[in-house]
């Protein structure tokens, strides 16, 4: 027995895997319902065989019937602790990109902070830098009147 996933896709790869999962307990489920009812039959057939009812033939047949159930069993126990695994990991890694987007954020606002700073420096550089020019011009324009000369830019 297969596990047979809707045609209609899930949200998100993380719903696709919980319903990878829900799909295949239920086919375990199944399964284990089967072997419970060839449990049940091969009880009847004992029953009847101790009435004295010859049924070896059908003994052997389900027998193998059962054995064949418990392979299927096994299978289906196998592909759902898979899908099981399958799920836990993108559980922790969903988990593990939750940290790394805090640690990301936090990153982004300390930079965010510094750039603000560096910005905010920069401005009172700039004003202070515009002051001395004019102080300066004002210096050399100064100059220029009391000796005649225009003063040139100093470098």
């Amino acid at each position: 027995m297969e596990a047979t996933i809707q045609a209609e896709p899930a949200a998100s790869p993380f719903e696709q895997a919980r319903q990878a999962v829900a799909a295949v307990e239920r086919e375990e489920a199944e399964a284990r319902h089967g072997l419970a009812l060839l449990d049940w039959q091969e009880e009847q057939l004992c029953a009847a065989v101790r009435r004295g009812v010859e049924k070896a033939a059908k003994r052997e047949e389900m027998a193998r019937q059962k054995a064949e159930q418990w392979r299927v069993v096994r299978e289906v126990r196998e592909r759902l602790h898979a899908a099981r695994r399958s799920y836990e990991e993108l559980q922790r890694h969903a988990v593990e990109l939750q940290y790394a987007i805090r640690r990301e954020e936090r990153a982004v606002a300390q930079w965010q902070r510094q750039v603000k700073n560096t910005e905010e420096q920069l401005a009172r550089w700039q004003r202070l830098l515009a002051e001395a020019q004019s102080r300066l011009e004002q210096a050399q324009r100064e100059l220029g009147r009391l000796t005649g000369f225009a003063a040139g830019p100093v470098p």
